[in-house]
């Protein structure tokens, strides 16, 4: 069995996330932040933002107006939805590879992740949280722990499967049983390394687990929420899927019924085909130039 220093390492070896993105987070976490101090956290950066750029100027959105700064593009998408692009465009490399030791073909990760991140986005709204912003980035980064933990996961996945299947227990308790650990712990040992905001560490650390938390935290629950309802949709799903449940207390401590969830989920598969022929497009366009 691996320990959890063979871990911390290979957390050592992953590449950080960028100045501009832990800049973004610290200004979306703080409620006196203005529209100059997001784009001054991105205008630095010139492959974000030029990356960002062409989005906003792709026939997706079929805009009347050419975009030509970052200004302009939150005056005509609004400045939730270029955050969005941001964080989308600084995680798409990252988790884009395949992660065998959960199933998962690559641009897998990626999807759920999205997914999660617009339905964490849209519970926000529904649970009136201040900042829809901060759920998008802590649901987009919620499982960065499959990314170092997958190789291991890989080792011992017909032991995990086979409790999943014997035992009828989720994925990630057969996961934290067959290794000592979880891909929930390692994403928080991450999230700590790269510094990011503990609103955000929380998220990562108990996307799995929110009604161990005391007490509750209403943006743990809407991350939590959004994975269940991904997962129930099948989205971006892997072996970490079989037997997904959520639970009842925190439908109930949130007052949210079937409904929200059906509503949510709906929502959730129009948003990410918006992202992915977002995505999509531009990827074929810049492959045309080339």
């Amino acid at each position: 069995m691996n320990s959890v220093k063979d871990i911390v390492d290979r957390v050592g070896a992953l590449e950080p996330l960028p100045d501009t993105a832990l800049k973004l987070m610290a200004v979306m976490g703080d409620p006196r932040s203005t529209l100059d101090h997001i784009v001054d956290a991105i205008k630095y950066d010139q492959v974000v933002t030029g990356q960002v750029l062409r989005l906003c100027n792709s026939s997706f959105f079929g805009l009347s107006g050419k975009v030509t700064s970052l200004n302009d593009a939150m005056l005509f998408l609004g400045t939730t939805k270029v955050l969005q692009l941001v964080m989308s465009v600084h995680t798409n490399n990252m988790l884009n590879s395949e992660q065998p030791g959960y199933g998962l073909e690559p641009g897998m990760l990626w999807k759920h992740s999205v997914a999660v991140a617009l339905a964490s986005s849209l519970f926000a709204q529904r649970l009136r949280l201040p900042d829809a912003g901060l759920a998008f980035t802590a649901g987009l980064l919620h499982d960065i722990g499959k990314v170092i933990l997958n190789e291991y996961v890989a080792t011992d996945f017909a032991e995990i499967v086979r409790r999943v299947s014997d035992e009828r227990m989720s994925f990630v308790e057969a996961e934290h049983q067959v290794l000592g650990f979880s891909h929930e712990e390692v994403g928080g040992m991450i999230a700590e390394k790269w510094k990011l905001p503990p609103a955000i560490i929380r998220c990562i650390r108990f996307h799995h687990d929110p009604t161990s938390i005391d007490p509750s935290d209403p943006l743990v629950d809407a991350v939590y929420l959004a994975n269940c309802v991904c997962l129930l949709l099948g989205i971006g799903i892997g072996e970490d899927g079989l037997y997904a449940r959520a639970d009842t207390k925190v439908l109930e401590r949130r007052k949210l019924g079937i409904n929200d969830l059906e509503s949510i989920g709906a929502q959730t598969i129009i948003d990410l085909q918006h992202v992915e022929s977002l995505f999509n497009s531009t990827d074929a366009k810049s492959h045309e130039h080339k």
